[in-house]
């Protein structure tokens, strides 16, 4: 399963608005809000959405409809694997290379 975050930053009056809209896409799984900093603090981003999909394409597909609403200013997305799955990589990618040597 592809897996991403997606922070957005967007003006104060739309934020209720993108989260009740980005909660009913199907791929989205959750929705949060960024808790304000310190007035010495920068927070940039207001929304962090998880998107979890079947594929690449369709999650990549999620995260264009996400971003490109019209009342988000800006966004960072994040692609992530879960920690087991990264075991696996690592994992047979020694054994191809152990392949490839002997």
């Amino acid at each position: 399963m592809a897996k991403s975050f997606i922070l957005i930053e967007t003006d104060e009056e739309f934020k209720e608005t993108i989260k009740d809209a980005i909660r009913r896409h199907s791929a989205v799984s959750g929705v949060y809000t960024v808790v304000p900093g310190r007035e010495d603090e920068n927070i940039i981003y207001d929304i962090v959405v998880k998107v979890e999909a079947d594929t690449r394409q369709d999650l990549d597909n999620a995260e264009s409809e996400i971003r490109t609403r019209k009342e988000i200013r800006s966004t960072l997305t994040l692609e992530v694997i879960e920690e087991e799955e990264e075991e696996e990589k690592t994992s047979n990618r020694s054994k191809n290379k152990y392949l490839q040597i002997g």
